[in-house]
């Protein structure tokens, strides 16, 4: 599909997320699925019924996988006019009956690192942080597709002023009270791009069917490579079960 970088600029300007249609054939998003499902040194997640929910550490691990990263990256320097590198990376797939997540902003929390030190989420690493979806199945209101509300501006200060401060970047409810959340209904190989400023979330999976996405987090390039530091950081803070099992 040829895409209208301006359109698609002017989108992400004015709401602060947009959606592209059609980026990736059938055929590639199975040979996705399938690289994921055989991945090595990865880092998966189960719920308490024992059922796989998530895996990270996984853009580089198959052929495809890696061609995934660098269009990504070519189509967000298309957009943004600026170089990208990968911050953070998983697969989501949400089973029948699996609950869906409260609304957030991304990265803005503060956790506790292992010095007992407050830090700042994911804004110490960097202060543009872009989060692109790609939908591995179709994504609807019955199967809890994502909801997305336009981006709010602001500095991380201004910003976590908004959440509940507990640990989490989760939103207070006198503000998800006034927010317009905009359902993002997704055909296989469509693909959301968003700021993590938008306010979002998601509902439950009441399908007989998992909703498999690609959740992808870039970063600017021009601060270099902050992947392998975050993911140690996220091993040993101290409060990493609150936030990790939320998001």
């Amino acid at each position: 599909m040829k895409i209208n970088f301006l359109k698609q600029k002017k989108k992400i300007e004015d709401d602060g997320f947009t959606v592209l249609k059609k980026v990736l054939q059938r055929r590639l998003v199975n040979e996705l699925i399938q690289e994921i499902l055989v991945s090595k040194k990865t880092v998966k997640y189960y719920d308490n019924k024992g059922i796989h929910r998530r895996t990270e550490k996984l853009y580089d691990k198959g052929y495809r996988l890696i061609s995934l990263n660098k269009k990504i990256i070519t189509i967000l320097k298309k957009i943004f006019n600026k170089d990208f590198i990968i911050f953070k990376d998983k697969f989501n797939s949400k089973p029948p009956g699996g609950e869906g997540f409260f609304a957030h902003y991304d990265g803005i929390f503060n956790f506790i690192d292992n010095k007992n030190n407050k830090r700042n989420g994911w804004y110490e690493y960097g202060d543009c942080f872009i989060n692109v979806l790609v939908a591995l199945d179709k994504c609807n209101k019955q199967n809890g597709a994502l909801e997305l509300a336009k981006e709010h501006k602001g500095n991380f200060v201004d910003l976590l002023k908004n959440t509940k401060q507990d640990g989490t970047p989760a939103i207070k409810k006198n503000i998800v009270s006034k927010l317009k959340f905009n359902l993002i209904n997704l055909n296989v190989g469509d693909i959301v791009i968003f700021s993590n400023k938008c306010p979002h979330r998601s509902k439950k999976n009441n399908s007989k069917h998992s909703r498999k996405i690609l959740y992808y987090t870039y970063s600017l390039k021009k601060y270099g490579s902050k992947y392998k530091v975050y993911y140690k950081d996220k091993n040993l803070s101290k409060n990493k079960s609150k936030v990790l099992s939320k998001i």
